[in-house]
């Protein structure tokens, strides 16, 4: 089985590389994709084009919206929605999908939203599956904060998981996101963050998927 291990820096990546799952029945390939959409998009559909895997599994780093998934936690992204497509409006903020840009369900999209429908990965990691927002900048003001928490009601915030989603959907290719939570969104005293325990436990949650696929792939 081929799998592509996916993160946005080598600073996320370093922890996996360390455990290293690599082995007769799962062959490993590393990605570095860069951080943002574009850099991610690019370098994963690339990477995908030259391994043709059988699994994509990005990991990474996140800010939580929400103290029920508090910092140095892991959670699997189910629903990824590109949070900075739109215009402010008097009325207040319309994204693509509102100014009618978009259908909400042209492929690859449902309601809006780029959705990992695969119940069997999403469960194997063992985690929490929420609902995540990207963007290009991380968000620090009240007001942003308050509208992306409102208006897409999201559980996490990335920089590089809608990438992932929607490369992935388009090229009808297996794929799970797992983040650990270093942050909550707004704080930007990084003394604060706690990157080793968030990726500590987004490591668990990796190592489930790969004891649980070894074990089916074993049988």
């Amino acid at each position: 089985m081929k799998i592509i291990l996916a993160a946005a820096t080598e600073m996320e990546m370093v922890h996996f590389r360390a455990a290293g799952k690599d082995s007769n029945i799962i062959e490993l390939a590393y990605c570095v994709t860069g951080v943002g959409i574009i850099a991610t998009t690019f370098q994963l559909y690339k990477t995908i084009l030259a391994v043709k895997p059988d699994l994509v599994i990005q990991i990474g780093l996140a800010g939580s919206f929400s103290p029920l998934y508090s910092i140095g936690k892991a959670v699997a992204v189910k629903n990824e929605i590109v949070a900075e497509m739109g215009v402010f409006e008097k009325e207040g903020y319309k994204d693509i999908f509102d100014l009618g840009l978009e259908n909400r369900d042209d492929f690859p999209y449902k309601n809006a939203q780029l959705i990992n429908e695969d119940e069997y990965m999403l469960n194997s990691t063992g985690l929490d599956c929420v609902s995540a927002i990207t963007v290009n900048e991380i968000s620090t003001s009240k007001e942003k904060v308050d509208l992306y928490s409102n208006h897409y009601h999201a559980s996490i915030e990335t920089m590089e998981g809608a990438a992932l989603h929607y490369v992935c959907l388009q090229n009808d290719t297996r794929f799970i996101q797992i983040r650990g939570i270093s942050n909550y969104i707004g704080e930007r005293d990084k003394s604060k963050w706690e990157i080793k325990k968030a990726m500590d436990a987004a490591l668990a949650g990796y190592n489930n998927v790969i004891t649980q696929l070894k074990n089916n792939l074993s049988k």
